[in-house]
């Protein structure tokens, strides 16, 4: 059974992939740096967040989406939530019910999904987190060199 990926954005930050591409001139070791701090962030202000969100909302999707949320390595914070094995009776993973138990909209399953909005209740993490990700980009570009 094929699942389709998805990637969402949480926040838009005006000139980041001007950004991006400068700390790729600083070098490997300065990104590999950033990406951990990057993944620490996301570990402890964004997997919290979607996680409460997900236990919080979902309904009974919930504790299985929330078990699924996964900080991954990124130059900016990242989450990722579902996976491909399967978690619920009927063979469905957290993938394929993440976002139907958020809109209600089940297309092609006969699961009764009901519109939840949790992904939406999970967005107050966004402050903190970039806040700590200026930070850390700071920190790169003192140690390794100026844009």
């Amino acid at each position: 059974m094929a699942t389709r990926s998805s990637k969402r954005f949480d926040y838009y930050v005006e000139g980041l992939n001007e950004l991006l591409r400068g700390l790729r001139n600083l070098g490997p070791e300065a990104n590999k740096e950033l990406r951990k701090a990057s993944k620490t962030i996301a570990q402890h202000h964004m997997a919290p967040a979607w996680q409460a969100a997900a236990r919080n909302y979902a309904g009974p999707w919930g504790d299985v989406i929330a078990d699924s949320v996964r900080a991954a390595s990124d130059r900016v914070p990242k989450v990722s939530i579902g996976g491909n094995r399967p978690r619920f009776s009927g063979g469905a993973t957290a993938t394929m019910v993440r976002y139907p138990s958020s809109s209600g909209r089940a297309r092609d399953s006969f699961a009764p999904f009901q519109a939840t909005n949790w992904i939406e209740q999970a967005r107050g993490y966004q402050p903190a987190a970039l806040k700590a990700w200026g930070q850390a980009v700071d920190q790169v570009v003192q140690k390794w060199g100026v844009l």
